[in-house]
């Protein structure tokens, strides 16, 4: 039994709005080779999934090929594995995993279709950074939380008082089973910054990097004085223009990390 895998290559990288216009579609599967190449996986082939993609972007180079039907549960079952990450967590995508990492805690990852696994590089750089303060924020803002994973570290390296939120409702959801399973009672907000006008002794924005630039005044203004604020999200060539943006709120930049892709940037408020 065959089926059709659309290729989609792109000069950018992919991102949410393709996805949703796959899933749309109906795709069986999708294979994210790189942030520029998917696989998205299809009974057939369909002129009117590749029209709608090169309405969003009219540079993007598709191809179609038939291949072997891929049972996908399968596929993602015999995938799984255990997640070290940063130097205390160990992320477990299933909880039939075992930890095997016994010196570390673990974040167990709710399925859903929010962002945030911990693997990539901007959500995984933020934890390290996160971790590596001292003392711990008692106080954390987790803004465009995705699944919820980093709220849920903040909860295990021990603050409590931790408000997590996203625009996105299905990100909302993940994020509260999220903080069930890991016994990390953390508050899930629908919204943005303005979900609440509290300080924080850290902030962690991992948002798109022009999104960061425009909220950075509302950000500026949820940071305690002294406290952090750990950006990521941000693509190389936003950088200059994210940092320029959190001095002008009176930022000061402690720690960079990049993979020459993405920035995730460490400041503090001065």
């Amino acid at each position: 039994m065959t089926q059709s895998v659309l290729i989609i290559s792109s000069l950018e990288p992919l991102g949410e709005p393709a996805a949703e216009v796959l899933r749309e579609a109906g795709t069986l599967g999708l294979w994210e080779m790189s942030d520029r190449t998917w696989r998205a996986y299809f009974p057939s082939e369909s002129d009117s999934i590749a029209a709608a993609l090169l309405r969003l972007d009219p540079e993007l180079s598709l191809r179609w090929e038939t291949q072997e039907s891929v049972d996908w549960v399968q596929r993602y079952q015999a995938s799984l594995r255990a997640i070290p990450v940063g130097r205390r967590f160990v992320i477990l995508p299933s909880p039939d995993l075992d930890n095997p990492c016994p010196g570390r805690m673990t974040l167990e990852l709710v399925p859903g279709m929010a962002f945030g696994t911990g693997e990539h590089f901007t959500t995984a750089s933020c934890l390290r950074n996160l971790e590596a303060l001292s003392p711990v924020p008692s106080s954390i803002l987790d803004l465009g939380c995705g699944t919820g994973i980093l709220a849920a570290a903040a909860w295990k390296l021990g603050a409590r008082r931790v408000l997590a939120c996203d625009i996105d409702p299905e990100a909302c959801a993940v994020s509260r089973e999220t903080a069930r399973v890991n016994g990390t009672p953390f508050t899930v907000a629908l919204g943005s910054v303005a979900v609440t006008d509290a300080r924080f002794d850290c902030v962690l924005a991992n948002i798109l990097g022009q999104t960061l630039v425009e909220l950075m005044p509302e950000i500026g203004s949820r940071v305690s004085p002294g406290g952090w604020l750990i950006g990521s999200g941000i693509l190389l060539n936003l950088g200059g223009d994210v940092l320029n943006a959190a001095s002008l709120q009176g930022f000061r930049l402690v720690q960079q990390r990049t993979n020459g892709e993405w920035w995730t940037f460490l400041w503090r408020a001065e």
